[in-house]
């Protein structure tokens, strides 16, 4: 099951080389799955919280917070929220024939489906803004291709990398192994030298390995999901930036604040404030989908 809000609109796609197509956000529950399912347009996932995988013909990828993918039309593709964590997400569909460009100048091969942004904010943004525009007129169809294209720009601006969140299914049993540790077993003092001894595999091995592989070290994916369960305490919690900092793993308060200048461009505070702020705008508070659910009667669906 998901909580969802969705937006559809009929545009004039014909005589555009970039239209909206349709957009919505999910809070799933615990192992709610999508699909398979085909697409005739181009459909591009950001992940707000929590983690899950995404599965194509040929890759799984496990994905969390400022993760996305992108589904192709014509792909078939199935995603399910992970039990521990579901995760909540943005969609925004296009459709196009400048896309295939729009995206090679932005890294993305013809096979990508992952990839990463430097925060998710921007697109929750967007996503808020869309889903004013319900009446069908020209001028929110006007309004809706106008966000279409300011969605990918939004994407080509906070792109993080392209083919790199998540990991595909080709990794060393070593490394997979790893990987659930960090994800199923995660605890504020995790480290490379924990994991290490969990999985019983030398650490130096383990390391190089790790970075053999994903192409990036072991201890920076440790800091990656720590940074991330810190951005799901600010969104969805009271707690106090403090509070977050020992809950997470970090060393002091102003260890979380340097991580997150270094990554987000913002403070703990500023990312909280900023977040809060949309989500209040949208009027859905902390359980946000759920109260938005209830306001807007919407089907429990995604399409």
């Amino acid at each position: 099951m998901e909580h969802s809000l969705f937006l559809g609109a009929k545009t004039d796609q014909d005589q555009h080389s970039l239209a909206f197509s349709y957009c919505g956000i999910s809070q799933t529950e615990a192992g709610h799955a999508y699909g398979p399912s085909l697409t005739d347009s181009w459909v591009f996932h950001v992940v707000l919280s929590g983690t899950g995988e995404v599965h194509t013909s040929t890759e799984t990828y496990r994905l969390g917070s400022n993760d996305g993918f992108l589904i192709r039309p014509n792909d078939i593709t199935r995603y399910q929220a992970s039990q521990d964590t579901p995760w909540a997400y943005v969609w925004f569909a296009v459709k196009g024939d400048s896309i295939p460009r729009y995206l090679n100048e932005m890294g993305f091969r013809s096979d990508t489906v992952a990839f990463s942004v430097n925060q998710s904010t921007p697109f929750l943004r967007i996503l808020s803004s869309a889903l004013y525009h319900t009446s069908d007129d020209i001028c929110n169809e006007l309004e809706l291709d106008a966000l279409a294209n300011h969605f990918l720009a939004t994407l080509s601006r906070h792109l993080n990398s392209v083919g790199q969140s998540g990991f595909p299914n080709q990794l060393s049993e070593i490394i997979r192994r790893a990987i659930a540790v960090i994800r199923d077993e995660w605890h504020p003092g995790i480290t490379a030298v924990w994991v290490s001894q969990r999985i019983n595999v030398d650490r130096s091995y383990l390391s190089r390995l790790f970075h053999k592989e994903t192409g990036i070290t072991l201890k920076n994916y440790i800091d990656r999901i720590r940074l991330s369960h810190a951005r799901d305490l600010l969104g969805m919690t009271d707690l106090s930036v403090a509070e977050i900092a020992t809950e997470c793993g970090f060393n002091n308060e102003d260890a979380l604040t340097r991580s997150f200048r270094d990554t987000q461009g913002s403070t703990p505070t500023e990312f909280r404030r900023s977040h809060n702020g949309i989500v209040n705008n949208l009027g859905l508070g902390i359980d946000f989908l759920r109260a938005a659910f209830d306001a807007h009667s919407v089907d429990d669906t995604e399409a």
